[in-house]
């Protein structure tokens, strides 16, 4: 399989609003989504490798990777009007349901790859845990959140850069 070239004019950098997470639940019998980093400055997927580096006895370091644990934060993560993602997350806070937390599918969308014909980039993660850290705040309610990526992946594309997308496993 050719690797999808990356749809910039040469050196231009991809913007950040170009690698998009979604998070999607379900309530009751209806698919709910909601795109994560609305007024989050900062955010990045860390991958959180368990690498082990060894040197052979002709001095030649060789190093393998065992596993990644991704994981991406979202401070803030605002108590905003429309959040269904910080209703859903309070919810469960004042339940106290912790074990609903890893009941969760995210998306990340490489909108930097494809295009709006043949479809951006995309993987599906399901089984993933979106984790609340705090709550409060000085003059806003702060949500913080963590996503933990299950690495259960399916590629693939999605149509639009909404929440409201198809995703097509590839």
């Amino acid at each position: 399989m050719a690797v999808a070239p990356i749809n910039l004019p040469a050196y231009q950098r991809a913007e950040r609003k170009l690698l998009i997470t979604v998070a999607e639940w379900t309530e009751g019998s209806t698919q709910v989504r909601e795109i994560l980093g609305r007024r989050t400055e900062d955010s990045s997927i860390d991958y959180n490798a368990d690498i082990e580096t060894t040197t052979d006895i002709l001095g030649i370091n060789y190093t393998d990777i065992n596993r990644t644990q991704p994981q991406q934060d979202f401070d803030p993560f605002l108590v905003i009007g429309g959040s269904q993602l910080a209703a859903k997350l309070n919810d469960i806070r004042r339940r106290n349901a912790i074990s609903e937390l890893d009941q969760f599918t995210v998306y990340i969308i490489t909108a930097f790859i494809g295009d709006s014909t043949k479809g951006y980039a995309a993987e599906k993660q399901t089984g993933c845990t979106i984790a609340y850290n705090s709550i409060g705040g000085d003059a806003n309610v702060n949500f913080p959140i963590s996503v933990y990526y299950s690495n259960n992946i399916t590629t693939g594309t999605v149509d639009k850069l909404s929440d409201d997308f198809t995703f097509t496993p590839d």
